[in-house]
């Protein structure tokens, strides 16, 4: 179904319906995707889905749903009249409560479709034939390290309504190609990933004229080669810059799901299940904002709820100010309801999630343009040397890339893994093997010092929470600064 075949059958299921109150959710779903690797293609493929999933309430607020994987008028019926029976069994068995979407606000909006082409612009063939010929170009370049290159373009569309009259109706399109390396030396191996997204074809078009995903493979692989022949750190609290990929973590999973509204009895950052606001979390000048952003890789312009999805100021000059809260946990989490409730497709409920989370710090030190990483590493050391803020005795350590991590939402402890790193300390940048970087959340906001560079808020990824996996972003300055601090350490052998 295209959008306004969407937009007709909620509508008109809305029309017939004799229910008390449901909230109707449609989606239409289509995906193509290839990898190629060392040359060949080793996956093709092409994917839809779609389908109905209903929340539906009595008047005293308890809830029932249901969902089927057809968008037809007759299976949305049936799909409806399930949903209002669970609610009303639901009611019956003396099932929690929850009336606050009866008091949400009616809206009846369409949100601009961001795509400049089509799905379709080009073939499946032709698109196999676009990224074959942009893999082939970075293994003429560096034949010797084994090469996978992926691609992937989604559409995919939604159309949200209620009982109150309320209809939204929006696409999510995404696009994505990414090169993997994997190096071999000193008898060790280690990988490397870079990834490119937008909207649409368009990203391979660009591919195609910069080379930029490209040439920062072929930068990220020489790191990677470095890092096999570096030596261990010994564990400790150095002074440290990181880049935004992993500032972009460090936001997203130690601070960001520890201010949704559904976690605020189990988080840190909560006091008797309601948010600390007033807390100084972090030095004046420092923010953390979420919020969707156009052609972001995490862009949702309204919630699952059929709310429009706000753009919250988290922490203001320090000061934890609001959360992320859904129209079903923000009251009782003493929030705001933001839109921030998500789903993973239409057979999910909704939970509260982040968008595109990033770390600003009003103190930006500006880092000259430069035509390489180790000219851009170079940079960093001189411009903090000039601003007093470089550690020349002892180390200070530069993080780069981010490989995933976990935090404890109760006690705020975290855990990351970079990719590498490299003493800023010593003008020669000696390389060093990753290390653990963990600690306490606010004790790594408390250290913040100042943002380096233009913002960058492109880092993407996967965010998974109740079972469900959506789309995640965010970022900061192209690196952040952080003093040493005793509750924030880096891993590696025993000093």
């Amino acid at each position: 179904m295209n959008q306004n075949e969407l937009r007709e059958l909620v509508d008109q299921l809305f029309k017939e319906s004799q229910n008390e109150y449901c909230i109707v959710r449609l989606e239409s779903r289509r995906e193509w995707g290839m990898r190629l690797s060392n040359g060949r293609f080793e996956r093709v493929s092409s994917g839809w889905d779609s389908g109905i999933g209903v929340q539906a309430f009595t008047q005293e607020g308890a809830s029932g749903f249901a969902s089927a994987d057809v968008l037809s008028l007759e299976v949305g019926r049936q799909v409806m009249q399930r949903a209002t029976s669970l609610a009303e069994r639901n009611a019956q068995i003396g099932a929690e409560c929850n009336r606050e979407i009866l008091k949400a606000p009616r809206i009846e909006e369409d949100a601009e479709d961001p795509r400049v082409f089509p799905f379709e612009h080009f073939s499946l063939a032709e698109l196999q034939t676009k990224v074959l010929g942009l893999h082939q170009r970075l293994l003429e370049r560096n034949p010797k390290i084994s090469w996978q290159t992926s691609y992937r373009q989604v559409e995919d569309l939604w159309c949200i309504g209620r009982s109150d009259g309320t209809r939204v109706s929006f696409v999510i399109p995404r696009a994505l190609l990414m090169h993997q390396g994997t190096v071999r030396e000193n008898e060790r191996a280690q990988s490397t990933l870079v990834q490119r997204s937008g909207v649409d074809v368009g990203i391979l078009q660009l591919e195609q004229e910069d080379a930029f995903l490209e040439t920062k493979a072929l930068e990220r692989a020489e790191f990677a080669k470095a890092v096999c022949r570096a030596p261990q750190l010994p564990s400790g609290h150095y002074p440290l810059v990181i880049d935004y990929g992993l500032a972009k973590g460090l936001a997203h999973e130690a601070f960001g799901h520890a201010v949704e509204s559904d976690h605020m009895k189990e988080s840190v950052l909560g006091e008797k299940g309601k948010l600390k606001k007033g807390l100084k979390v972090a030095r004046s000048g420092v923010q953390i904002i979420d919020g969707p952003l156009v052609g972001d890789w995490a862009y949702q312009p309204y919630s699952a709820n059929g709310l429009k999805r706000e753009t919250v100021q988290i922490v203001k000059d320090g000061v934890l100010l609001a959360g992320l809260g859904d129209i079903f946990s923000a009251e009782e989490a003493g929030m705001e309801v933001t839109g921030a409730g998500r789903a993973e497709s239409y057979g999910y409920i909704p939970l509260p999630r982040m968008t595109n989370i990033r770390l600003i710090v009003d103190q930006a030190i500006p880092i000259p343009q430069a035509p390489s990483l180790r000219e851009e590493i170079r940079q960093v050391r001189e411009v903090l040397k000039e601003k007093g803020e470089l550690r020349e005795e002892g180390k200070h350590l530069l993080l780069l890339g981010y490989r995933g991590g976990q935090v404890n939402p109760k006690t705020g402890d975290f855990v990351f893994q970079c990719d590498g790193m490299i003493d800023l300390a010593d003008p020669n940048l000696p390389v060093y093997q990753p290390s653990i970087f963990s600690g306490k959340i606010l004790s790594a906001l408390q250290a913040i010092r100042a943002g380096l560079g233009q913002g960058c808020y492109d880092a993407i990824g996967t965010c998974g929470k109740s079972g469900q996996a959506v789309p995640s972003s965010g970022g900061s300055h192209r690196y952040l600064l952080l003093e040493q601090d005793e509750q924030v350490s880096l891993g590696g052998e025993q000093g």
